[in-house]
């Protein structure tokens, strides 16, 4: 069995206070020391995703350093909506999928982990709107019609901002096949990942929106992740969302 340590965070690209927000971000994820995470609304303007890694590997001395892998979606959004896998895993093979609809994209890698076995980590960032709860439904069954076109991995992390709300079809079909880290560590999903009082203008209903769902491996600990505010001001958080992390025993 190895173990292997999984996140997603929606960084909000430079929106909301970036320049304070970004040592923040860069903090958190020293300390969470995730191996691989799913980032979703990266800006591709500032070279967001590659300043956050090369910040995050400057402090790790001579552990494993940090690769990023991007993939943007068409349509006006492209520039600052991209989403990224940072890693220190080997990478053996990386692609994006087209969802097809509402300009989203999906991204997914095989990943080696130390003990030989395959982890197959899939991203992905679903349509926004609270009402939309049928094309985000549409886009997570074509996602999950894309991961059965690889095989032999030892187990599979979907990870990312579903923009689902408790109750929603959405969730239920994930959870038809994969489990839910959080839910399966605390008997049920946090209160909420969104929002927090970066994001001053979107008037939408506090709620869960960001998810680790897990195949094939046991969950032995889940928890928020990027929730600390700044010490000098209580409203200055890493992101307008609250990430996920899980760690998991693959093999």
């Amino acid at each position: 069995m190895t173990a292997v340590r999984v996140a997603t965070l929606n960084l909000f690209n430079k929106s909301g206070r970036w320049a304070e927000r970004m040592p923040l971000v860069v903090d958190q994820m020293v300390a969470l020391s995730p191996d691989v995470i799913g980032l979703q609304e990266v800006d591709l303007t500032i070279d967001q995703g590659m300043a956050l890694c090369r910040l995050v590997n400057a402090h790790l001395a001579d552990e494993p350093h940090y690769r990023i892998y991007h993939v943007t979606r068409p349509g006006v959004a492209a520039h600052f909506l991209a989403q990224a896998v940072m890693t220190r895993l080997p990478l053996e093979a990386h692609e994006g999928l087209d969802l097809l609809s509402y300009e989203g994209v999906a991204q997914r890698l095989r990943l080696r982990l130390a003990g030989g076995e395959l982890l197959d980590f899939y991203n992905n960032h679903l349509h926004f709107p609270p009402e939309a709860t049928q094309e985000r439904l549409a886009q997570a069954d074509k996602m999950l019609a894309w991961s059965e076109t690889w095989s032999g991995a030892d187990a599979t992390c979907i990870v990312g901002d579903f923009n689902a709300y408790a109750g929603e079809p959405t969730l239920d079909l994930m959870k038809a096949d994969f489990v839910s880290a959080y839910e399966s560590v605390h008997g049920h999903e946090p209160e909420k990942t969104w929002p927090t009082p970066v994001n001053t203008y979107d008037p939408s209903p506090h709620g869960c929106l960001d998810y680790v769902f897990v195949k094939d491996a046991a969950v032995t600990d889940a928890s928020l992740a990027f929730d600390t505010p700044s010490k000098m001001d209580k409203d200055l958080f890493p992101s307008d969302h609250i990430g996920v992390i899980a760690l998991l025993e693959v093999g």
